[in-house]
């Protein structure tokens, strides 16, 4: 991550025109990279610039009074970068941001020591961070690639895009400024991976919308997206490649195809929002009316599954059979966000003609029970605990529906006969409710 970090710092620096970086340089333009990466917010000083990088999330000392200093070497020491023996200074939560505290509480030697140059292009990285506020911390990101690309890329995201998005709001009183940070999403976001998505379902509206989908389709097939989170001594970081962030944008594009105009409550959905939104937001599972946070955990973990290229069905249908018990409506477009993923991702369990297939023997029985009182086989099959158990309850449900279905799909698949379970179930609560809750299947 540190040399990814690096090429963004070098980038800013080059666009700006800075080729040699000396202590007269470094004094001249060391809060370019603050007022960069707060969209032009105009950063006047050295107390502006430390209130915005708190606000952003940097995690600076409270007795941190000045940037500058620390930017200028003042020791002996090997750079962490180039490995030269020269005057380096110890790496800042400003300099670059995501060191690995732990085991440099013990011993001071562990720490990052960077050389002047090195230093001040990890410090102009933060021009081309961005970052999402959410309920508690932020979410912040960057991405890499080769030089040409990643240029491409980052005026697409960031000119084009991120700065009708993004702001920062300032307020002054009694000679003092303020600042807090706006992102304007349509989709919730409580957690870092939810962040992520919200702000790429954005993003891909904004390119179609602009007729540039595949101009940035093609300069991101080698940018890779950095996802970091958490705080203190500790975080968490998530690569997604250029190839997945690819078909990620491919994927949400097939899903906002699926859309129409719709109001949802008092909200009015365009068609490029409606099958996102409606499918995204009904995947909370109501637990905790103080902290509603606490609701989206499942949907974190499956946007953070989808993120990284997997469609978890068997969560998915945790949360519908949750859903469910609490007389909840079963999240729209569920149809469509799985076949556009299987479309643009393939599967290795669960190709497109096999979804097709057991989702549709789920629907059919489902179609067959309803108003019956076999609805109870929902559950029965859901709590089924091996292969067997499943199977003698989906024969014994189709005995006593008098039907005949094709189970062949079943038996082939029986080595991941959880994640057939979950899909048929799916198929199947979809049938059962559609009417009643207004579900899509």
């Amino acid at each position: 991550m540190l040399d990814a970090y690096l090429r963004n710092g070098e980038l800013f620096l080059k666009e700006e025109g800075v080729d040699e970086i000396t202590e007269e340089t470094i004094r001249k333009t060391y809060l370019w990279p603050v007022d960069e990466m707060a969209c032009g917010v105009g950063v006047g000083s050295e107390g502006e610039a430390i209130a915005i990088l708190r606000k952003f999330g940097f995690e600076l000392s409270g007795k941190t009074r000045e940037l500058l200093p620390s930017l200028i070497p003042d020791k002996k020491g090997t750079c962490s970068i180039c490995g030269k023996e020269t005057r380096v200074v110890l790496n800042k939560a400003f300099i670059f941001p995501f060191e690995r505290k732990v085991d440099s509480i013990v011993n001071e030697g562990n720490r990052l020591t960077f050389c002047m140059e090195h230093a001040f292009k990890l410090y102009s990285a933060m021009a081309y961070l961005y970052v999402v506020p959410m309920k508690d911390g932020t979410l912040k990101f960057f991405f890499d690639g080769p030089e040409r690309e990643l240029r491409r890329f980052k005026n697409t995201f960031k000119r084009s895009f991120w700065l009708e998005r993004f702001s920062v709001e300032v307020k002054e009183k009694n000679g003092k400024k303020s600042y807090s940070l706006r992102v304007n999403l349509t989709l919730s976001r409580y957690h870092p991976n939810e962040a992520f998505f919200a702000v790429l379902h954005e993003f891909v509206k904004h390119l179609r919308n602009r007729g540039m989908f595949r101009d940035a389709l093609e300069s991101g097939r080698t940018v890779r997206a950095y996802l970091i989170y958490g705080s203190g001594q500790f975080y968490r970081e998530r690569i997604i490649e250029g190839t997945t962030l690819e078909r990620l944008m491919d994927f949400l594009k097939r899903v906002q195809e699926h859309g129409k105009e719709t109001r949802w409550g008092r909200r009015h959905l365009g068609q490029r929002d409606s099958a996102v939104y409606l499918f995204y937001e009904n995947l909370e599972i109501p637990r905790n009316k103080k902290d509603r946070s606490k609701n989206f955990l499942e949907r974190e973990e499956f946007i953070g599954k989808l993120l990284g290229g997997r469609f978890d069905f068997v969560l998915l249908n945790r949360i519908f059979m949750e859903r469910v018990k609490a007389k909840l409506p079963l999240p729209f477009y569920y149809h469509a966000w799985a076949l556009s993923f299987l479309e643009v991702f393939g599967g290795d369990v669960m190709d497109v003609e096999t979804f097709k297939g057991i989702n549709g023997l789920g629907y059919a029985l489902g179609k067959a029970m309803k108003g019956t009182n076999l609805e109870r086989y929902q559950w029965e099959l859901f709590r089924a605990r091996g292969f067997e158990e499943f199977l003698n309850k989906l024969v014994e449900l189709q005995a006593k529906l008098e039907i005949s279905l094709d189970l062949r799909p079943i038996y082939e698949n029986k080595r991941e006969w959880k994640v057939v379970k979950a899909v048929l179930l799916n198929g199947m609560l979809n049938a059962l409710y559609e009417k009643e809750k207004g579900v899509s299947e």
